[in-house]
């Protein structure tokens, strides 16, 4: 078989939480849509809850060039993979997971049956042990980040903030400017940066990982970013002076949405979720008017305060606008959710 005939073959490979497997699972949707093959490369444990929580495999298998593959992240099953411990994710998947994506991208795996050998790796922004893998064998890698190009940006520029004397800080003045981010001199400010830029040590382990992950990006050969141009224009003109291959593809599940329609194909029904879902919202969703619901979450990875939670929950409530609230179980450090909110939503 002449196997250059044959569609290009992409392995998808996400950072397995919610939010990276979700949009990735749709970039892998739009590519299987538009004739390539999809190799999507998710851990045991997150491909044993997309099948116990979703259609998903009933749904890509109108797709013949997809399939699954799995790896391990080599975490004990109890561990709960969200919140204040995806750093242990990450760790893991650096000392770990390495080696056996190694032994089975030089394996013939991806070799057997009618489809070509991987044409490249798409590989989540933050693996940066996935590109050095890659390149040790010869496979060209092209990143995903799943953050905005600001938030990327911004990430990128925190040695410029540290060489400022910008970052780490303290104090409660949230509201000083940050002038050392290209573009965004006229409206960042301290509050908008993440948590560990107040950490008072420059060894802090999360501040280290994002200054080495987002730093190594222009090594790939592309990055893709969940955005458009409209939308963060002159922050995209700052990324493209290092990452001059940069494809703008957002919003995905609008353009995810467009293309189905366009297929003809039916929506699916169910999600990408790796929780079981509550779908008793639904019904009272489709009694609210159009456009008229406020709809919050926060996420797999953060943690608030309880007082940050009722902050939000009076903001919310003063607005008087009717809003949908996703909340994780293990979402409020050192306790439950606070009792009045359970309550006081039911009304």
């Amino acid at each position: 078989m002449d196997r250059s005939t044959l569609p290009p073959h992409v392995l998808i490979f996400p950072f397995p939480v919610q939010g990276h497997v979700n949009s990735m699972l749709k970039l892998a949707e739009l590519l299987l849509l538009a004739g390539l093959d999809v190799t999507f490369l998710v851990t045991d444990y997150n491909h044993g809850r997309l099948l116990r929580y979703t259609n998903i495999q009933s749904r890509f298998d109108r797709f013949p060039g997809f399939r699954f593959e799995t790896i391990s992240d080599s975490l004990p099953d109890e561990h709960p993979r969200s919140g204040d411990r995806v750093m242990e994710i990450f760790d893991s998947l650096k000392a770990k997971t390495r080696p056996l994506l190694k032994e089975l991208l030089i394996s013939d795996h991806f070799t057997i049956g009618t489809r070509r050998p991987l044409t490249c790796i798409i590989a989540d922004g933050v693996l940066g042990f996935a590109l050095d893998v890659a390149e040790e064998i010869g496979i060209p890698v092209i990143y995903f980040r799943t953050i905005s190009a600001c938030s990327f940006w911004a990430y990128f520029c925190i040695p410029e903030l540290i060489g400022a004397g910008e970052v780490p800080f303290t104090g409660d003045d949230l509201d000083v400017s940050i002038a050392s981010v290209p573009g965004m001199e006229g409206f960042l400010r301290r509050r908008d940066l993440p948590s560990f830029c107040r950490a008072g040590d420059l060894a802090d382990t999360n501040l280290q990982m994002v200054i080495t992950e987002t730093r190594q990006t222009p090594r790939a050969q592309a990055l893709i970013l969940n955005t458009f141009e409209d939308l963060e224009g002159p922050i995209l003109s700052q990324i493209r002076t290092h990452c001059p291959k940069l494809y703008t593809i957002g919003p995905l599940h609008y353009h995810l949405k467009t293309r189905i329609a366009a297929e003809n194909i039916s929506p699916p029904t169910s999600s990408n979720s790796l929780w079981e879902e509550d779908r008793s919202c639904i019904s009272w969703l489709d009694t609210q008017p159009l456009k008229s619901v406020i709809y919050v979450s926060f996420g797999s990875i953060t943690i608030m305060t309880r007082d940050q939670v009722m902050e939000f929950w009076h903001g919310l409530v003063n607005s008087g606008k009717q809003f949908l609230w996703v909340i994780r179980p293990d979402s409020v450090a050192g306790s439950q959710i606070p009792a009045e909110i359970l309550e006081g939503n039911k009304r």
